[in-house]
């Protein structure tokens, strides 16, 4: 009888969830989406009826043309921005969870002790914009892509070493007796059982960076480095009472990450579940 109640409860709370999200995100793309396909007086009622003249065609194909096609660079600039920063951080912060974990000493617990406290430590704009100058990257790609890495490190590298704690150590042990180097160990042998964890923070990390916002307004400068977001935000001012084409811009936006989402949604789940369990 307690088992019977158990799962009526659970299935109440998922239909709940479902209701939930129903009005807190469907019926908003929802609105969106069928005002971008409006006319600017239709429009301007802001209602959530569909379109009695649809002119969606006609709105998308003036968003692409706009100022000489500037949101198809703003949305190549964010991808550039999002596959570099992305990639580089599951290979730096992989590496580092790797030697964390398995070298424990005093030189691995202040490193960690460090990584943590860059969890807490808010990004100082001035002095990493001092630092990018420095080195000659400020205003660039390049430049804003290691911002993005440095202020995903810390969590990406706490995520990873985690979930390596989950795998025996003889795996590593069988592998250094059969003949494999350091960098053979950890490309061949433990990086591809990372492949849960690592879809995760690439899945999550990557819509962070598409979506954000202050970064590449700081740290890159220039009509052609425009991100989407920054793209999006012009829009808007350029736009404050053309809601059709305003609308039209937001739903271009979320198309990545809501088809990111809708594809790799179980490898999302697994990632965050796989290894909570040990035994």
């Amino acid at each position: 009888m307690m088992v019977e109640k158990k799962s009526m409860g659970k299935k109440f709370g998922l239909v709940l969830a479902v209701v939930f999200t129903f009005f807190t995100h469907w019926v908003v793309f929802w609105f969106i989406w069928v005002n971008s396909g409006k006319t600017k007086s239709e429009a301007a009622q802001l209602s959530a009826k569909f379109p009695a003249k649809p002119h969606f065609l006609e709105n998308y194909k003036y968003i692409l043309d706009y100022r000489h096609n500037v949101f198809i660079r703003s949305l190549f600039n964010s991808l550039k921005l999002t596959l570099f920063s992305i990639s580089i951080l599951i290979l730096v912060s992989s590496m580092a969870a790797f030697i964390l974990q398995r070298r424990p000493g005093r030189v691995s617990k202040i490193s960690h002790k460090l990584i943590i406290a860059g969890l807490i430590v808010p990004l100082s704009v001035i002095p990493t914009f001092w630092v990018l100058h420095l080195i000659g990257v400020d205003g660039t790609l390049p430049g804003l892509v290691l911002v993005e890495i440095a202020t995903m490190f810390a969590f990406s590298t706490m995520v990873f070493k985690d979930f390596i704690a989950t795998i025996p150590s003889d795996i590593d042990n069988a592998a250094i007796i059969d003949g494999a180097n350091l960098p053979q160990l950890f490309f061949r042998i433990v990086f591809p059982l990372l492949k849960p964890v690592t879809t995760t923070i690439v899945i999550l990390k990557s819509v962070e960076v598409y979506n954000d916002f202050y970064n590449p307004l700081y740290f890159m400068s220039g009509a052609n480095n425009t991100t989407v977001q920054l793209c999006v935000y012009l829009f808007q001012s350029s736009f404050n009472s053309n809601y059709e084409h305003l609308f039209a811009v937001v739903c271009m936006t979320i198309v990545p990450p809501l088809m990111m989402f809708l594809f790799l949604n179980k490898q999302i789940i697994g990632g965050m579940t796989v290894g909570s369990v040990k035994g």
